[in-house]
């Protein structure tokens, strides 16, 4: 495997379900090795927020192995990467805009996907979630599409999709990013955000480290779903 990765998917005791969802693919073709990890957060205040969460990880897996990976591989520039995405993106918020249409309800959702390469990365972002590249020093990846209250511009599903914030650059075997629904950024401090993305620790040490973070910040009444992703290149 060239990627390391670690993962919480944590309900809580408040809510009655988890309305986060999360993918992570790892493959090997011949133009090199690639991962993706996707987390998306359902938005509470509206219906079935695990519902769309789901069908948009679903959807955007198939889009990874259908679309995205082949133009990865063909050396496509990002904005024909972007294009594909968007296209993919909106063709599965369109599919969930029918079913709240029909059912006479509206779902939506967050939308955050790391994919790498052999030394680039590629974030696509819609909503409030969260992905940091570590490396010692701390970077916010990507562009939470909030007001100054803290309010989301917009979703997947519900109302017209915004714009696509995309973020590309380089990283090495010492970097790792760390993709978290806003329950557990809640969670972290500055210092446990360095350490869980040290790449010297092991996927094992990583893990464990993910649920302490995750307690101590139920322990202080954090109430929210809490997703995240470690990852990197070995």
């Amino acid at each position: 495997m060239h990627f390391i990765y670690a993962n919480a998917w944590d309900k809580g005791d408040y809510y009655a379900k988890n309305q986060d969802s999360f993918g992570i693919q790892t493959v090997l073709t011949g133009s090199g090795p690639y991962g993706m990890a996707m987390i998306c957060d359902g938005v509470g205040s509206l219906d079935k927020g695990e519902y769309a969460s789901g069908v948009v990880v679903r959807e955007m897996t198939e889009w990874f192995y259908g679309c995205g990976l082949p133009l990865l591989c063909k050396g496509a520039s990002k904005l024909k990467l972007w294009r594909s995405c968007r296209r993919g993106l909106q063709a599965v918020h369109n599919q969930l805009a029918e079913i709240g249409t029909a059912q006479g309800i509206v779902v939506g959702t967050t939308f955050t996907m790391l994919i790498l390469t052999r030394h680039r990365y590629y974030c696509f972002q819609v909503g409030d979630s969260s992905c940091f590249k570590v490396a010692g020093k701390i970077r916010i990846v990507g562009k939470r599409q909030v007001n100054e209250h803290g309010e989301l511009f917009g979703v997947v599903g519900a109302g017209e999709l915004p714009d696509i914030a995309l973020q590309t650059g380089r990283y090495s075997s010492k970097h790792r990013f760390v993709l978290c629904s806003d329950g557990f950024v809640r969670c972290l401090t500055l210092q446990a955000l360095k350490r869980v993305g040290d790449y010297r620790m092991s996927r094992e040490q990583t893990q464990k480290l993910i649920y302490e973070i995750i307690d101590r910040g139920r322990r202080k009444g954090e109430r929210d779903n809490c997703t995240v992703i470690v990852i990197g290149r070995k």
